[in-house]
Order: structure tokens, then sequence, then C-alpha cells
């Protein structure tokens, strides 16, 4: 941004002061060496003035407390010893020096150096040329939006690199947004300033700048030597009581938890985090002040007792770690050097579901004050000593910084406000507490890595945890947390409302029936290909109906199972079609299991050699004798007194599935594919929409060769258009040289397993006319596979009827992005292990998948990790 400035600064408000002298090389405390090798370490943030500045008074008492504050003004250099930071002299402030050419401030130090330019070595005589005060001045007050403007100024300036070669190492500007308010611009890189430096550089600014508006001397420096922050560094890495701090923490941290983070995974920290700030109401934090008195905290202990909580809930983790800040001054000479000390140690809770909120609290009381007890060991030393050097083994998940102080010092009277830009690297999120003492509550803000987070997911994070403290201002602190979900009311109703709107009303209409219907009306057109040949829908309806009033003579009404262990083949299909319009229900075996619950078994003359001693009835149905006795049946449709609710097929060890499940099921698979007459639907398999959904809708049901290559040629030959695979058995397909010739397919479904993207990915090259669906489980999710996603296959979103949960340990629900475990519900479960849906319905059933899923927020769910 080209800023336009103020011309110039008077002589009389200049008033030169003879520049300091620079001193002699200093080392680097341990502090200021982590941060000089962190990329990127800028620390920024503005005050608002509300009321007069006068440009050229704010230079001169900016420019004496730079000169004051000999950390500031200091270059890093190296030397035989390593590195060393060389105190520098300050240019004398004259009637332009504060203020900047009319060119964009950034533009003027872009080739000044790179944030990874090596530090310059030395001079020769040990001196370096003096520093010039870095000080711009603009008037935005003829921007349409002056603060969104000046804003958009200072995150623009925090994109270039400081000159780590020549320096200065930070830089400021004042911005005048309106009439009465002004914004005071700060940055510098952390290795020189820390938080609460900057607050010290800010009050002796204000206090200089109103000595000067009232003709008063502002008096000499408030500030110690940066000599001393470093002998006091040095001092104490030669103790016994760093030894001490190391002995605490390496027995606070032996077993190496692992570190649970919102985002799950690392990256390198963020030059410019993505940010949220909100308030609680004045109400809210009041309410939150009272609960934490009661547990004898602090608003602020009870806060960062919340971000444990909201954490622990997120990522199913019983223990968290998170980053505690701390200003790392122990002693009288650093808390009056403005430099770097800022420390950030781990601070482990235990967060169970039988945890109340005041035993929570209290291990955030006694956790800080031991933490502060051994604040002086760098966070950096402790993560070497414990051995968690890898880029995936951090110290600490999320930091959360009590900010002590909101409100800035006075400028000659006119009030002024902080606010945080950057406060160092960004790892993974950064949680700021501020108390305002204004009366407008208690702000909050969120930063993040941008590697790591999206905005959307930062606001519903951030948003999450405002909810989440809202509610525990009202809770009994002595209540288990399990009381406690993450989910707002907002996100509660789009799950139950949005994500699981399905209900679709459906006839009351069994199985067989459509198949029955549809064969009436067609009785000539095919229904059945395979390799013994066609059989139309009046052949096959005529096979199955004698076959079926021969069941009628064992005792195969409504509710009864039959056993059926045939290959796959015509024969296969006419005995499942017979059980069902016989009233019965089927149980597809791999080999003959006689059970007591069955009536009969049907299978072939091979089976039935294999099947051992049994009284249960064996029907083979190519033996001579059967053939000649089902011939002297009648052709018809026996007729039953079939319900829905009657059992359509039930899997070996399962409960049986309803007709009224697998009706629904073809319903909503018909009202999304659309099959016609002219389809040819091939089967690999025996399941019920495999075989049945083509013969209810006068498609024709084609029976596949053996093997992947049988599957190609039959799919070439006969043209066909729908199909159904396993991932394994589409994954063979897809290997077989002749899967690229299969043009004619149009859609084809998998279902059984999770589906591998990389069969996804082959799917798509192999046939990239063609689209792929995954069916979760029994079709209650589906997932259309699009060409160039990454990742695991989401899977889905639920279909007809059918209502998806994710729920948390204590059977609450999770909201978008959190991971728990997956729950099916629905008035048509094809399961008998089910449990009351309190989300549903009255009445309504639910069943516990095992599955580790998150929502996404399109409303479909993707896998997730294993859960804790």
């Amino acid at each position: 941004m080209n800023l336009r400035t103020l011309d110039r600064v008077s002589p009389a408000d200049a008033r030169p002061r003879p520049p300091a002298s620079a001193g002699p090389p200093l080392p680097l405390t341990a502090a200021q060496a982590a941060m000089w090798s962190a990329r990127p370490a800028d620390t920024a943030g503005f005050l608002e003035i509300h009321g007069p500045v006068d440009p050229g008074l704010f230079a001169r008492a900016l420019h004496r407390t730079v000169t004051e504050a000999e950390a500031l003004r200091v270059r890093i250099v190296t030397t035989a010893g390593g590195l060393r930071q060389v105190p520098t002299a300050l240019e004398p402030l004259d009637g332009t020096a504060a203020v900047p050419r009319t060119v964009p401030y950034a533009a003027s130090h872009k080739a000044a150096g790179s944030p990874v330019a090596p530090p310059r070595a030395l001079a020769p005589s040990g001196v370096h040329r003096p520093l010039r005060l870095p000080f711009r001045v603009a008037d935005l007050r003829d921007r349409r939006a002056p603060d969104a403007a000046a804003l958009a100024w200072m995150r623009g300036d925090l994109e270039e690199p400081l000159d780590l070669v020549d320096g200065p190492l930070f830089r400021h500007a004042l911005l005048r947004v309106g009439d009465r308010r002004w914004l005071w611009y700060q940055r510098a890189h952390h290795a020189v300033l820390d938080g609460y430096g900057h607050l010290l550089v800010a009050r002796r600014v204000a206090e200089a700048y109103s000595a000067l508006a009232t003709g008063a001397d502002p008096g000499p420096s408030p500030f110690g030597p940066l000599a001393a922050l470093v002998e006091e560094d040095a001092a104490y890495r030669a103790s016994g009581l760093r030894e001490r701090d190391r002995a605490h923490w390496l027995g606070e941290f032996a077993d190496r938890p692992e570190v649970p983070t919102l985002a799950g995974r690392t990256a390198p920290p963020a030059r410019t985090p993505l940010r949220r700030t909100a308030r609680l109401a004045p109400g809210t934090a009041d309410r939150l002040r009272h609960l934490a008195e009661s547990v004898r905290a602090t608003w602020k202990d009870a806060a960062f007792a919340a971000q444990a909580l909201y954490l622990a809930r997120a990522t199913r983790s019983d223990v968290v770690v998170l980053g505690l800040p701390v200003m790392g001054r122990t002693g009288s000479v650093a808390l009056r050097v403005p430099g770097m000390a800022v420390n950030v140690l781990p601070l482990r809770l235990t967060v169970t579901h039988d945890t109340t909120f005041a035993e929570l609290t209290h291990q955030v009381v006694t956790g800080i004050r031991a933490a502060r007890r051994h604040q002086r060991l760098r966070h950096e030393d402790i993560r070497r000593d414990l051995g968690l050097t890898g880029p995936d083994r951090a110290l600490a998940g999320p930091r959360v910084n009590i900010v002590p102080l909101s409100d800035g010092p006075a400028f000659a009277g006119a009030r002024s406000d902080l606010h945080t830009l950057a406060a160092g690297p960004v790892e993974d999120l950064t949680v700021h507490l501020h108390d305002r003492a204004d009366g407008t509550g208690l702000r909050i803000d969120y930063e993040a890595n941008p590697a790591l987070y999206g905005q959307d997911a930062l606001d519903a994070h951030h948003t999450r945890f405002l909810d989440l403290l809202t509610r525990l201002a009202d809770s009994d602190p002595h209540r288990p947390l399990a009381d406690l979900d993450l989910a707002t009311d907002a996100e509660r109703e789009r799950i139950r409302a949005e994500f699981n709107d399905t209900a679709v009303a459906v006839p009351p209409t069994t199985l067989i029936g459509p198949v029955e219907a549809r064969a009436a009306r067609t009785p000539g057109a095919p229904a059945l290909i395979s390799a013994a040949g066609t059989l139309t829908y009046a052949e096959l309806g005529t096979r199955a109906n004698r076959l079926a009033r021969h069941l009628r003579t064992l005792g195969v009404r409504p509710g009864a199972l039959v056993a059926v262990a045939l290959p796959h083949s015509p024969e296969l299909v006419v005995a499942l079609l017979a059980v069902l319009k016989a009233g019965g229900a089927y149980v597809p075996l791999d080999r003959p299991e006689p059970d007591g619950d069955l009536v009969c078994v049907l299978t072939d003359r091979a089976g039935r050699a294999t099947l051992p001693d049994t009284r249960i009835p064996v029907l083979a149905l190519d033996g001579p004798g059967l053939v000649a006795g089902l011939a002297a049946y009648l052709p018809t449709d026996p007729g039953r007194a079939l319900t829905p609710q009657h059992p359509a097929y039930a899997l070996p060890g399962a409960a049986p599935v309803p007709h009224a499940t697998v009706d629904n099921r073809l319903r909503w698979t018909q009202s999304r594919y659309r099959l016609a007459p002219g389809d040819r639907v091939l089967c690999t398999g025996s399941s019920a929409p495999e075989l049945f959904w083509p013969l209810r809708e006068g498609a024709t049901l084609v029976l596949a060769e053996p093997g992947a290559d049988g599957v190609a040629r039959t799919i070439r030959q006969h043209r066909v258009t729908v199909a159904h695979f396993t991932p394994t058995t589409l994954a063979e397909f897809l290997a077989e040289p002749g899967a690229a010739a299969c043009t004619d397919l149009r859609d084809v479904l998998s279902g059984g397993d999770e589906l591998p993207r990389a069969t996804a990915d082959a799917f798509h090259r192999t046939l990239p006319g063609a689209r792929l669906h995954q069916l979760y489980g029994q079709a209650v999710a589906l997932h259309t596979s699009e060409p160039g996603a990454t990742g695991p296959l989401p899977i889905g979103r639920p279909t007809w009827n059918t209502r998806l949960y994710v729920l948390d340990p204590a059977g609450r629900l999770c909201p978008p992005g959190v991971a728990g475990e997956l729950y099916v519900a629905g008035e048509r479960l094809a399961t008998a292990d089910t449990e009351p849906d309190p989300y549903g319905p009255p009445g309504a059933r639910m069943y516990r998948t095992g599955v580790p899923a998150r929502w996404r927020d399109d409303g479909s769910i993707d896998r997730a990790g294993p859960l804790r």
C-alpha cells in the first residue's frame, strides 16, 4: 500500500538528541538464540489511541525510548565465538528522519535482505553505522474504510522480511484513521522483543509523550541494560537451579505422552496466522468469574480448563498437553529490560468423562503454579532432553496465552487499547485470553497456522469454544464433564434437520411384489442372461413359481428360513425368487451348513454330496427326480400372506432383514440411478440389490463369467451399463487389459468393504466416462468418487430413511470435523443389535458400527483415524 504521508516534522518538535554509543558485543540469551533460529519469528501489534496525537512529539518520544531500549537497537552478527548482538547507535532525530518518503514502506525494504540471510560478520572496528529510526506516519482518513486500509497495510508489512543483516530489527508506524483516532503499529523480531517487552516500550513512549506534551522532561530511562539480562541468563544456565528445573520436567514427561492437536498433524510455523476475535458478553463473563471463584480459581484458570476440556473432547483424549506462555522473568533485572525472555511450558492435564470442572480447574491452578516455579528452563531444552526432536513429536499442543492487560497506556490523556497482530511463530493454534477493563467482557482471540486450519475450521472451533464457556458459566462445577458436549445448538440442529433430512414416504410393498408386477407387464423381455443362455421374465417366473409351490408343501411360509447354497448361476436366481414367492426368507450360504431354524436347504448335487447328515430336507435342484417333479406344479404365482415387516433374507449369524428395508433401499437406488428396460446390470454376487433391482425395473440381469477376464468379457459382450463389485473384485477387473474397452458402463457400484483411493484412481484412469459410487454397509450411505480427489474416500451421505450420527463416548453428538464413532439409525434397520435412538422420533432405534468417523461440513461423513 502506498501511504499518503505527512511531509515533515517541524524542527521545533525535532530537538535532535546525541546518538547513543555502540556497546560491546554480547552473547545471545537462550531465549534469543531460539527465536533467532525460528522462521518466521516476528511479533507485532498496534495501539488504538483515542484522542489527538502530535506526530512530531510522538516521533521524539519514540526516538528517546528506542535510544534507551538497548535490546531494540542491536545488530546480530557472526563472530569467531558464535552469534553476538551488538548494541548500535541511533541516528539523531532531524526534521525528516521520523517520516517516510512517499513510497510504500515495505517497498523500501525489499532489497535489503531476505529472512533467511545469514547475519553479517562483525566489522573489523567492532562498530556498525548508526541505525535510522524506522518510523512512518500516514493519514488514511480519505480512504473509504480507513481501519481496513490500515490493517491491510500492517498485514502487508508483516509479509515483508525484516533486514536481518543491516537491521533495524523493528519497525513502527503511526496511522491516522479518524479525526481523534490513531493506530500505532509496532513490529519487532522476536529475538529482540517479546510481548512484555512491547508493553514496556509502549508505556515508556506514552510516558515520554505525555511529558513532552506539557513541556516537561520525561526523566531518566526506566530500563535496565541489556548486559544485565544476558548475565542473568548465563548465571542461571550455569547454576543448580537449571538442573533442578530439568529434573522436574524430565520427571513430569518421562512417559513422553502423545500430544493431541485439533488439526491432528504438524506443519512449519506460519508467518501470518489466521485470526478470529470475539468477546464473551459481560453477563456471561461475570458468571464465569463467579464460577471460578466458587472453586477457588480465577476466570483465567477456568478459561484455561475450558480449553483443555475442548481439546480433550475434540480429540477423544484423556490426556492433553497445552502450551503455557510465561514471562521467563523471575528477577527484578529482567522485569526492567525490554528484550526477549518469554518461554512456553507444557501443562499436562487429565480430562476424563468422570472429571468435574472443579477438579479440572484445580489441576490447572496447581499445574500452572508448578510450571512457574520451573519456568526458566527453555521449551527447546525440555524437548531436546526428552528426545522429542522429530517434526511430528511436539512437546505441547495449542497454546493458551493469558494476556494480563488489554488496555494500553494514556498519551497525554488519550486512552489506548492494545491489539495483537502476531505473537511470534504459530506452530498450531494459539488462544489469547484478554480481560477488558472497559466493561465489554472477556476477549478471546484464536490464531492458527493456515497450513493446518482453514478459516471455516478456525471459526467453528472458536464459536464452539465460546459456546462451551457460556454453558460452563451456567453449569454446576461439581457435576461430571460427561454432561457437556462440544456441538452448539445450531450444529446439533444442523445434524438432525439438514444432514439427516432423509425421510421419504415409500409405499408398503414387499421385495418380490414389484418383480412379479414387472413380469406381468413385460413377459417377453429378457430378464436373465448367463453362459447358459437367456431367460425371459415369463420363463424365469415360471421356473420360480413351480419351485415356490413345492416349497410351500415343505412348510415354507412367511417368516420361515430357507438356506440357499448354490453357485453363481441361473438356478441361484430361480431359488431366491422361489423362496420369496413362497413367503419365506433366504439365507445365502457358501456351502451347506444346516441349522435347526431352517425349513430346508436348496443346493445342487455337488453341494449335497458335501452335506453332513441332517434331518432338514435337502433339495438338489439339478436332481432328475426333482426336475421332473417340479414340472407337475402350476406355473403361476402361488400367492402368500406376506407383509413388508416379514423377513426377506438373513445373512448367517445376523438378524433377518425385513422386506421393507430392502424395498426402501431399492427404491432409493432406482431414484438415484434410473434403470430402464434397455439397461443391463452385471451381477457378481448374491445380494438382494444386485439380483432384484433390475428385475423390478424391467432391465436385464447379467451373470458374470468367472474370473476377472470373464467379467470383462461379459461386460463387453452383453454391453453392460451398470455393474456391482466389491472393492477386491473391482481392483481385479481394472487390472485386466480388456477393462478399458468396457465403454458401455455408465455406473459402477462398489460395496461390502472400504474402497481404496488407489482403486478409485485406477477406475477413473481406465473408464473416464463412467461414474463410481461407494455404498457403505447395507447402503446406509453413498459417496460418488470424483476424479482427481485425494485422501480416503468418504463414507458418504445417508440414504433414504436412514440417519447417521457421530457420537462421543458419552453418546453426545460430535460437531462437524470432530471424530467420534459412527452410529446408524432408521425405521428400517437391517439388524437386531440396536439400542434406543435419543435423537430420533419416539421408539427409534440405532446401532453401533465401531467405525471411527467425522462429519464433513458438506453433510457427508469421513472415516477418521483410530479413536483414542
